[in-house]
Formats: C-alpha cells, structure tokens, sequence
C-alpha cells in the first residue's frame, strides 16, 4: 500500500505549556498511516528556510516518510498557535495561525508523477487550504488510485453545498462532528459513490454506509492530556484497514485505539 499525504506543515505552538511541536493536518496524517502499517508513505508539502524545515525533515526521516516532494521555499513555515486546558480539549486562537510559505504549495510535473505512483491519497478541505489545489487533485487524469479528503468540522447539521462536488469525487470522506452532522449526513451518504465517516471526540465515530450506519464507541483514556492530532490519527488508522481489506467495523476500532493513544501525550505523536 503506498499512500501520499498532500498538504499542511506547520510548527504548532502550545502557548500555555511552552512547547513546540512538528504538525499539521498531512504530516500528521502521514506519520500515523505509517505506523499504521502503510508499506510506503510520502508528503507533499513546503516549508520555509527558517531552520524549522530541518526539525519537520528529521521527523519524516524518523518515521521513514519520503519526504523527495516537500519543497523548501524562502521565508517562514506555517504556524499553529494552540492552546490546550487541563482536560485535553484544545482551541486554536484567532489570529494564531499563519500559513506563510504554505500559500505557494502548487503541484509541478514532478509531484503530479510522484502523486501518481501512489495508490491513495489524501488531502483536506478545509479553512485556509488552497481550493484550486484541491480541484486539480480531485480531477488529476492520470491518477487511478483512491481519494480521501477530510473536510473539517461540520458540528450543528450544517451542509457545507460548496464542498458537495468534492464528496461526490473522492471515496472516502472524514467530517468532525455531532449528531446533529450524522442525522444531516445520512441521507446525502446514500447517493454518494464514496465512505463518510464522522468522527465525534469523546463520543466515538460513525461509517455512513450505503447498507447503514456503523458505530465505533471511543476508547476510554483515563488521563487524556491533549486532543491534538486525534482526529488525523483516527483518520490514518482509518484508511489504512478500510483500503487493505475493507472491513469498516475494524478499520473504525483501529482508528480509535490511534487516537487514543495520541491523546496520552502532548503533541500529535511521540
């Protein structure tokens, strides 16, 4: 299984602990499907030439990702400014994040070749990212393998119509969210060529399947520290069991037990 994570670098700030971390939604992404058990896993991504790129390219060389399609580009990398309470729950404050460098990712020849020698990839919808990047991922010709996108938080019921072309391109989709997001989901799941699955925090994670929902309960943590990279932990564990054999009833308990054991430390992996 070769997948390829396209996106978000960042250098998260944990402004009440005073620590710094290597993050972001894809790299986090892709050293969770890695450990997951994926045999290859590349990111495509950019950083800046700040110093930082040498902590995010000795985390990839740690975690054995190929890290040949990330670019380093002249100025800062992305940062995440976070804070995280006593019970593990974080918030991002405004202001705190800055995509610097990461506004210049495009896609050149090399990496569309790159991408296209992988069987899936994977990359998000969400906030700040890119669209027409998006776009161009979504109808690349010459990539026959799988498409994952994880389209951020949904919570309230509210349908996001402008992201409808992109659910109806990819084949499997992840949506943070609440019941009212699962009752909202059900019915558009069913006319949908791909898997939805919408992940709940504490309350665990529903598969929106053609034959009908799929629960998964979240796996208890006594002491939970910090809730951040959760959701790209369960998310890699996730497509890594759905694509291999797809059974979504493990895949969804592989996917908790990943983001149980990252919210038993700061940080999106140890």
């Amino acid at each position: 299984m070769k997948i390829i994570s396209i996106g978000e670098t960042t250098i998260d700030y944990y402004l009440r602990q005073n620590l710094t971390f290597v993050g972001g939604i894809s790299l986090n992404f892709a050293v969770h499907a890695k450990r997951s058990g994926a045999e290859q896993v590349s990111l495509v991504s950019c950083v800046g030439n700040d110093g930082d790129e040498r902590r995010v390219f000795a985390t990839l060389a740690q975690e054995g990702i190929d890290s040949s399609q990330v670019a380093v580009v002249a100025g800062k990398t992305a940062v995440c400014a976070i804070e995280v309470h006593d019970n593990a729950d974080r918030i991002f404050p405004e202001g705190g994040y800055h995509l610097h460098v990461l506004r210049q990712l495009t896609l050149s020849d090399t990496t569309i070749a790159a991408i296209c020698q992988h069987d899936i990839m994977v990359s998000m919808y969400q906030g700040d990212w890119p669209g027409p990047l998006i776009d161009q991922l979504l109808h690349l010709p010459t990539f026959t393998g799988k498409r994952v996108l994880d389209f951020g938080d949904w919570s309230g019921g509210y349908i996001k119509t402008d992201a409808l072309p992109a659910l109806s391109a990819v084949d499997l989709a992840f949506i943070s969210g609440d019941a009212a997001t699962v009752a909202a989901m059900q019915p558009l799941a069913a006319t949908l060529p791909g898997l939805i699955v919408v992940t709940l925090g504490a309350a665990g994670s529903v598969a929106l399947a053609k034959e009908g929902k799929v629960w998964q309960t979240a796996v208890s943590v006594p002491t939970p520290v910090d809730s951040t990279g959760c959701g790209d932990a369960f998310q890699a564990a996730f497509t890594v069991n759905y694509f291999r054999d797809g059974d979504i009833a493990k895949a969804l308990a592989k996917g908790s037990a990943q983001a149980a054991g990252v919210l038993q430390h700061f940080g999106a992996f140890q």
